[in-house]
């Protein structure tokens, strides 16, 4: 039986409850919906594909990490910072095994967090996986783990999945995790990472100085850097985190009176995307023809599905400084206080409840370009450049020109050669040239304004090509693209005739509308759509490489790869609980309705407490009776007065009914016995802080089951 429908199975006299949702619940739960089966609903993650043997299709996870982390390297640009692939240590952090090590270990055996941050190749073939920011990989070497989160194209999700026995001299068991446990934190459904300075990782000189001391290699990794890595992960965090709200608009954003116009709305929304990326990211402008089959229909729909907004999920978790209060320089904490520092407190826990980042309104079209930019970022920088070599050597392609009368004004030195150039329509160019050699070496424009208010800065011109006696010619390009209006205009070369006796100096600007292979391009697969001969544009999921093949081919360019993996070995979930024989007894029966979705496996991190016999279980819950009765009451404190996130995790679909409902007194006071069994109260339990309580430990050898992040 799949693990979600045993849970299901477990949690069924649960569903009965009255959620009474206080609006920050509901709030949270719009952002993000519910979790989903633990399996993929269709399709499936990108490292199952990124791992799969060619020949086989069963998984094959590179080890040692080192190995691993080249497999994942050969798909970035390698010139991009750290390589593309941005690494941090987390000695004390805030993941489920973040005990794993025992906490004196914590440094010589920290987590390791990386993160695909850069881009693919220049030269990657078209069909390239794409794994800027859709990639997160966790690995701690005492939990024989590897904690992965990637993107899943066909299911428009991100996919958690554990790899255990990730050790030598065994065979790797990469299955599906727990998705409700792992929404406790990722409540975005997506990665999550600290907010600035990232105080917890290896970017911090203190805790960079503890690594250092303990003189290990840290599977060779260059772990050594600034706060430039870190936020290069959070940047992708953030990134990552706004998919999902383009996925959410693409399929019912666009929902329009007809499906064809439904299937023209999105097709509006691709020409826009793309137009945004081939045009460097610029805002553009939106022509009649985008208002009517993108704009108002967007609007209409959002108004209607969304009318207090749409919520965008919060991925950042608040910064925390493990050694707060002690001084740099001083001697190192002893294992007690180690312990201490490991504890995570209410204010810095992912499982507290996150209000939304933001809340997308849909009132105008500034927050429709705001669904362009999110949707553009499911194209990679080479399937842009790809693309853009394709309208470069289009021929027959309408054009214009701009003429702009120029002043000139050599420096000093007579280096140099300053343009200010004007033109019709408030057109602006200020230009300089670098002389050398009696001749134009190059130069720049610094700044571009035309009539249609694109505003353009920092062109460099290279050196020019000249006929004799015919104006400097140059060709103009940016960041490997076309420089482009906000319009999408192209604006392919300069013409620049230095002044003489006669005539004052003129400057040409040759203007080429390139767009339009590709607007028809995408109005033919929008046609393929309407006609049944293609899904691309359909009530499905912003797909890839569904778009870019049919794209390409009627752009005439090089086919795009299929993917090498096209049948993969079936799907795993990590293993389920056994299968009870009989009813729970009457008195395990609160905690199982409470406790069973994320506690009744063998597993040690979080503890299986409801793993066993029932013997066995009254046993593991008397040994963890302090501290489930310590995150119980919780439930009962002022959210501001909490030293500790309550149990269930807050984010729990069960949760907000929780501290109404009779299981909770049940459960406190079947732990209070307990206590006093032992000689103890629960007035004395919750007169400690939680760090100095007894661990809850499930006593089975399985590896540990984790909380990717």
């Amino acid at each position: 039986m799949l693990r979600s429908a045993t849970r299901r199975a477990r949690l069924a006299p649960v569903l009965h409850l009255v959620l009474c949702c206080v609006p920050f619940v509901a709030f949270h739960a719009a952002a993000a919906g519910p979790p989903g089966e633990d399996l993929p609903p269709a399709g499936r993650s990108l490292f199952d594909r990124l791992i799969a043997n060619e020949s086989s299709g069963e998984a094959g996870v590179p080890f040692p990490f080192g190995s691993l982390m080249q497999r994942i390297s050969a798909h970035l640009d390698r010139s991009a910072p750290s390589g593309g692939l941005s690494v941090v240590l987390i000695p004390l952090g805030r993941s489920l095994q973040r005990h794993a090590a025992g906490d004196a270990e914590a440094f010589r055996y920290p987590r390791v967090v990386a993160a695909a941050t850069g881009e693919p190749p220049a030269d990657a073939l078209p069909g390239h996986p794409y794994l800027k920011d859709r990639l997160y990989i966790a690995f701690h070497e005492k939990a024989a783990a590897l904690e992965v989160i990637s993107y899943n194209d066909e299911a428009a999700r991100f996919e958690f999945q554990l790899v255990r026995n990730y050790r030598a001299g065994a065979t790797a068991e990469v299955g599906y995790a727990n998705r409700s446990l792992c929404l406790s934190c990722h409540q975005n459904a997506a990665p999550i990472f600290s907010r600035q300075s990232w105080d917890e990782t290896s970017a911090n000189p203190d805790i960079a100085a503890r690594l250092a001391a303990t003189g290990q290699s840290y599977y060779g990794l260059q772990w050594r850097h600034g706060v430039d890595v870190p936020d290069a992960i959070d940047g992708g965090v953030r990134r990552a985190n706004l998919l999902a709200t383009a996925q959410r608009l693409w399929q019912h954003g666009c929902a329009a009176a007809t499906r064809d116009d439904t299937v023209r709305c999105r097709a509006a929304a691709l020409k826009q995307a793309l137009r945004y990326r081939l045009g460097g990211e610029l805002p553009a402008v939106f022509a009649a023809e985008t208002e009517h089959a993108l704009t108002r229909p967007l609007l209409a729909a959002w108004h209607e599905r969304w009318p207090a907004g749409l919520p965008v999920p919060d991925p950042q978790v608040p910064n925390r400084l493990p050694f707060a209060g002690i001084a740099p320089g001083e001697r190192a904490p002893d294992k007690d206080e180690l312990y201490r520092y490991a504890d995570i407190g209410s204010a810095f826990d992912p499982l507290a409840l996150r209000a939304p980042l933001e809340t997308w309104q849909g009132r105008d079209a500034r927050d429709v370009r705001r669904f362009v930019q999110a949707l553009s970022m499911f194209f990679s920088r080479t399937d842009v450049l790809q693309i853009e070599g394709r309208l470069a050597s289009s021929e027959d392609i309408p054009g214009r020109s701009l003429e702009l009368n120029c002043s000139e004004r050599k420096s000093t030195a007579r280096t140099r050669l300053d343009l200010d150039c004007r033109g019709d329509r408030g057109t602006l160019m200020l230009a300089r040239l670098d002389l050398q050699g009696g001749g134009v070496s190059g130069g720049s424009i610094d700044r571009l304004q035309l009539g249609d208010g694109s505003s353009i800065g920092s062109v460099e011109l290279r050196a020019p090509s000249r006929a004799n006696g015919s104006p400097l010619r140059f060709e103009l390009t940016r960041a490997g693209g076309r420089v482009r209006t906000r319009a999408g205009d192209a604006i392919r070369r300069l013409h620049v005739s230095l002044a003489t006796d006669s005539r004052p100096a003129r400057a040409t600007l040759d203007l080429t509308s390139d767009l339009v292979p590709l607007d028809l391009a995408i109005d033919a697969l929008a046609v393929a759509t309407i006609a049944g001969t293609s899904d691309a544009l359909d009530d499905a999921p912003l797909r890839r490489t569904a778009v870019l093949a049919p794209l390409f081919e009627h752009l005439g360019m090089q086919p795009v790869m299929a993917r090498k993996h096209t049948a993969l070995a079936p799907a795993r979930s990590t293993e389920a609980g056994a299968q009870r024989a009989g009813a729970w007894p009457i008195d395990l029966q609160p905690f199982a309705r409470q406790c069973s979705q994320c506690h009744a496996d063998a597993t040690a991190f979080p503890p299986g407490f409801l793993h066993g016999d029932d013997t066995q279980i009254r046993r593991t819950l008397d040994t963890c009776a302090e501290r489930m009765l310590y995150r119980l009451t919780m439930n009962l404190t002022p959210i501001g007065a909490r030293s500790k996130t309550p149990m269930p995790p807050p984010a729990a679909v069960h949760a907000p009914a929780f501290a109404q409902s009779a299981d909770l007194p049940a459960m406190l006071g079947q732990l209070d016995a307990m206590l006093k069994a032992r000689g103890s109260t629960s007035t004395a339990v919750m007169a400690r802080t939680y760090a100095t309580l007894p661990p809850c430990r499930y006593s089975a050898t399985d590896t540990a089951q984790g909380d990717p992040s």
